[in-house]
């Protein structure tokens, strides 16, 4: 299991009055479920005062701005899915059937947070301080995946592939799932369908046996 990635360097509360335990934890809270609903640019601090009963003068202490508490709110959920998708893999099941353990994880946690990380797609690529830790931090998330990969591979139930792309590959094809998803799709059917296409193109004939003999994976 990996370390735990050490907190961004920012935000911390102001001089002045002590932190109060626990409150940063509930703004964040709070923050998520709004950021999780709506896009960025719809989000107003007062909403996130509202949700959470702090006076704007406390949330502004402990994030000055909307776009520290969004990005604050993104580190700590990815962190926390990566902290689940090792909790997933940790186990003596076979490799391929950790993918489907993966897939299913990562669209669960993304079921409801649909606009999570919309505005940090946009700016990843940019060189600000706030893209490159979030790259260390999906760094962090894409080692989890690249490792069972490899693990896979080393057991026969994947081709000898590229692993680093075929972790980018899966990502991409579980954004694009998330993306586009209607409220009709249901997210057993739609992990099904993103293990059985990624399988289908980089599994061995065993690595696709074990995972469609697979056991129910619950969440």
């Amino acid at each position: 299991m990996s370390a735990p990635l050490s907190q961004p360097a920012f935000p911390r509360p102001r001089r002045g009055r002590p932190p109060t335990p626990g409150l940063r934890d509930r703004i964040l809270r709070a923050a998520e479920t709004i950021f999780a609903r709506r896009d960025y640019h719809e989000v107003q601090m007062d909403d996130v005062v509202e949700a959470c009963g702090v006076g704007k003068g406390t949330l502004y202490r402990y994030f000055p701005s909307k776009q520290r508490l969004y990005f604050a709110v993104m580190f700590d959920g990815i962190q926390r899915l990566r902290v689940e998708l090792e909790a997933a893999v940790g186990t003596e099941e076979p490799p391929a059937q950790k993918v489907h353990r993966i897939v299913h994880r990562t669209l669960a946690f993304f079921w409801d947070r649909r606009f999570f990380f919309s505005l940090i797609h946009r700016s990843e690529h940019k060189s600000t301080g706030e893209a490159r830790e979030w790259l260390r931090y999906r760094g962090a998330l894409s080692r989890v995946i690249r490792e069972t990969l490899d693990a896979a591979v080393a057991a026969g139930q994947v081709r000898r592939i590229d692993t680093r792309i075929a972790t980018e590959m899966l990502l991409g094809m579980m954004r694009g799932v998330n993306r586009y998803r209607t409220d009709d799709d249901r997210l057993d059917a739609l992990v099904a369908a993103v293990v059985d296409v990624f399988m289908g193109g980089v599994g061995t004939q065993t690595g696709r046996r074990i995972v469609a003999e697979r056991r129910p994976v619950r969440a």
